[in-house]
């Protein structure tokens, strides 16, 4: 099984597998992003971090040893900004998904998440993966725009309510093949 390492670097930044002793500083960064559920139709989970370290963000058929949670966070302070999770090997094998990538807004516009990105892309490379997909609210711009100026621009398929409002919601799956 193709994994990407538990501790990989960029420039700025140490990326890390989550520790059960993160999980409270994990959830506090994914609360922090809420504001994507205006996007996404779905709820604020104050349990998310937690119910995913024990349990995976698993898709259909999918086994918690292909899912893996790491924690962004700048080198110089070690301060928590950032969290990325991953399955490795779906909807096929040669494939490498982004479940949900996040920085910290008060981050926002400094180029970290593009620099983890860029590096994420040269490691899953390197294992041998052969295209990396992301799932993206259809009313998150700013996410869309930040994924297809890195490269992942080819829409895979669009899932969730046919005809759009207000109260409608619908995802888009990008992908790049590597």
């Amino acid at each position: 099984m193709k994994i990407i390492p538990n501790t990989w670097e960029t420039e700025r930044l140490s990326i890390q597998d989550i520790r059960q002793e993160e999980i409270d500083d994990a959830q506090s960064i994914y609360e922090k992003g809420s504001y994507i559920h205006q996007w996404d139709g779905s709820n604020l989970d104050e349990e998310y971090i937690k119910r995913c370290f024990l349990e995976g963000d698993l898709p259909p058929g999918g086994t918690k040893e292909h899912f893996k949670i790491q924690v962004v966070r700048i080198k110089e302070s070690d301060e928590l900004v950032g969290l990325l999770f991953t399955y490795h090997g779906y909807p096929a094998p040669e494939s490498f998904y982004i479940n949900y990538f996040t920085i910290d807004p008060d981050y926002h516009k400094k180029g970290l998440g593009r620099e983890v990105v860029k590096e994420l892309l040269d490691i899953v490379k390197q294992h041998n993966f052969k295209e990396v997909r992301a799932n993206v609210a259809l009313k998150n711009w700013g996410a869309l725009r930040f994924w297809t100026k890195l490269g992942i621009d080819k829409v895979n398929g669009i899932y969730g309510d046919p005809v759009y409002g207000e109260d409608s919601f619908a995802d888009i799956e990008l992908m790049k093949r590597l």
